[in-house]
């Protein structure tokens, strides 16, 4: 049983599969990209992205697609928010390199944390996907992302893809 790591993903993955389900969470470029780990549901990758601990989560239900870690004081895990990831689009994140002590105890904890719990994760994981693929579960539908349309157009996915930027073209009608 392998333990979980923590990843980026390659910015231009996100912003394609963004661009098929507007939930999907935008990298915020390399100011602060989100991290997360790696779990398989039904034979595909996913990642599911953390957040730091922030005062709302004091008012997030530890139950459903978000996870609380540490009742909060961790930070969350957002099962809602996973996506289908491919490997090449993986981009290993070393604890070790980071500057600012404060972050990088929060991120061995919560690492820590999530390998202590590892089969809750899974769980969680499976759950989640499972519900909002019933699509029977209003809460999971409005929340989630698109689980079976992201797994399919990921397999699509182009590394040279460049997000299209919509330009407006007044022309005059010919007759």
């Amino acid at each position: 049983m392998g333990k979980f790591q923590f990843y980026h993903i390659n910015e231009h993955y996100i912003s394609y599969l963004h661009n098929v389900d507007n939930r999907v969470q935008y990298n915020k470029g390399q100011r602060r990209p989100y991290i997360g780990i790696v779990l398989s549901l039904n034979g595909v990758d996913y990642y599911v992205p953390l957040e730091s601990p922030k005062p709302n989560h004091a008012n997030i239900k530890g139950g459903g697609p978000v996870m609380k870690l540490d009742e909060g004081r961790l930070g969350v895990m957002g099962f809602n928010n996973m996506i289908p990831v491919l490997e090449s689009c993986l981009i290993r994140f070393d604890i070790q390199e980071v500057k600012d002590t404060k972050y990088k105890m929060l991120l061995l904890n919560q690492l820590e944390y999530c390998n202590k719990n590892r089969d809750l994760i899974l769980q969680r994981a499976e759950t989640t996907y499972r519900k909002a693929l019933s699509r029977k579960i209003p809460l999971y539908q409005k929340v989630c992302c698109n689980f079976e349309k992201l797994e399919r157009k990921s397999k699509k996915y182009d590394p040279n893809y460049v997000p299209s930027k919509k330009k407006i073209h007044a022309t005059v009608p010919s007759k």
